[in-house]
């Protein structure tokens, strides 16, 4: 179980939410990497960011003080590779200083010696490392270095320490080849294991572009299907399904967020900008108007976001994305995307997935979005 589990149970989480408290944010600290992942949504140059730079230490430490006094109690340090910030510790104990419970998303490739001791002094709550090839050949194909060996050995060297880490393996098509012995590797004693198999679109200033690196439709169920094969797992024999929902009229009010985004969680990203989620595109900086400002615009945002109307009744819905910004059509979005409801039925008519009730198996696939 993640350690943030035992923090933000299901209770807290519907008391939080009903008073839309921010609680559990993602601190976005760098959108610079060590490695150079051709498939990042986030990552950028010192060229690519041009006269743009990363909030200071100083910055991130008013906020953190700012959001601790609006209910802040947990943050993930996320990146690019949120190590490589100049005022990375000092951010990091200051956090720790204010009592909230500290997660660090990083892809263990420049982790030393003396940052795993210097934990070991002051320890996060935990860390999420994300493995990206399964040879040192795989790796450069992939993030531009050959970084395999030291990631694995950092990965050993964590929970050696003592550390909760969660391996994450984000499935692209520069990895494709090495995902079943990516799997084989990251089941390591004591280790969870995150499969990230659909990757979000690159933000436009990467200059990526998704149709590079994504395997499409049915390469994600064929990885996915010999996933299960390999973990003696049986597929769901399901009735199948032909037609996609019907279309459905407008209608005005079927908006707000259904998650957390924008009510208890959020996005502060490298240069300020306060978002609901990574998906989220918002230009108001917390820097020029104070967290409570940018908190309550952030918050107006999640309850004033387009739903797609055919999602409030379709039966697909309890086995479909739970992101209403992916299942929404992006040009016209308050409708659903005909792309994601052929993802889900295919899903389901190939036993991925299914509308019966279940008791979740201990080894169940969990998904997630890449994170660096």
């Amino acid at each position: 179980m993640e350690p943030q589990n035992n923090l933000l149970s299901e209770r807290n989480k519907k008391i939080w939410r009903k008073n839309q408290i921010p609680v559990s944010p993602y601190f976005e600290l760098t959108p610079r990497c060590t490695l150079d992942c051709k498939m990042c949504y986030v990552h950028l140059t010192r060229e690519q960011m041009g006269d743009r730079r990363e909030l200071t230490a100083e910055q991130w430490n008013q906020i953190a003080d700012e959001a601790v006094k609006a209910g802040m109690i947990y943050v993930v340090l996320t990146g690019g590779e949120c190590m490589l910030h100049p005022g990375f510790w000092d951010i990091y104990h200051h956090l720790l200083d204010l009592g909230v419970v500290v997660t660090i998303n990083t892809n263990a490739y420049a982790l030393t010696d003396e940052d795993i001791e210097r934990f070991k002094k002051r320890p996060p709550s935990g860390f999420r490392v994300t493995l990206y090839g399964a040879s040192e050949e795989g790796y450069e194909r992939c993030t531009g270095r050959r970084a395999f060996q030291r990631v694995m050995d950092n990965i050993k060297k964590l929970r050696a320490a003592g550390f909760w880490t969660v391996v994450a393996l984000t499935l692209s098509r520069y990895n494709a080849d090495e995902f079943l012995e990516m799997v084989k590797l990251a089941s390591y004693p004591g280790i969870p294991v995150n499969y990230v198999m659909e990757l979000s679109p690159p933000n436009e200033d990467t200059g990526r572009q998704i149709d590079d690196f994504s395997l499409s439709r049915q390469e994600i169920i064929d990885k996915t299907l010999e996933l299960y094969q390999s973990q003696n797992r049986s597929v769901f024999r399901n009735e199948p399904i032909t037609e996609l929902p019907a279309l459905l009229p407008d209608d005005p009010n079927c908006k707000g967020m259904r998650c957390g985004s924008g009510t208890t969680s959020f996005v502060i990203h490298w240069d300020g900008r306060m978002s609901p989620c990574f998906d989220f595109r918002n230009d108001v900086r917390v820097q020029d108007v104070g967290f409570q400002a940018a908190w309550e615009i952030t918050k107006k945002l999640a309850r004033e976001c387009p739903q797609p109307v055919e999602c409030e009744s379709c039966r697909l819905l309890p086995i479909c994305n739970d992101c209403a910004l992916t299942r929404r059509d992006p040009k016209n979005p308050g409708h659903c995307d005909p792309e994601r409801c052929r993802i889900t039925i295919e899903r389901y008519n190939a036993g991925l997935t299914t509308l019966e009730p279940k008791e979740p198996a201990a080894q169940d696939l969990v998904e997630g979005k890449e994170e660096c």
